[in-house]
């Protein structure tokens, strides 16, 4: 490879890597569509899905340890 290959590979690797990102962030923002022969779906009851009817659903509370970190100095 030459001087000028090289330089020409680093300038194009970074712009294509760039343009591929770009481009497979590429559609239509939004919900799911139904396929064209399928019925829709049953609604569930729970209009609120992140409001849990169970016991179990409940997130488990997270206690901090109170022992020391390494990088409590830094902090």
């Amino acid at each position: 490879m030459t001087p000028q290959t090289k330089s020409r590979l680093f300038v194009l690797a970074p712009l294509l890597a760039v343009l591929a990102l770009g481009l497979s962030a590429c559609g239509r923002r939004g919900p799911l569509e139904i396929p064209g022969g399928a019925s829709q779906p049953a609604q569930s009851q729970s209009s609120n899905v992140y409001s849990p009817t169970r016991a179990s659903d409940k997130p488990k509370v997270i206690v901090p340890s109170k022992e020391p970190f390494i990088l409590d100095p830094i902090l």
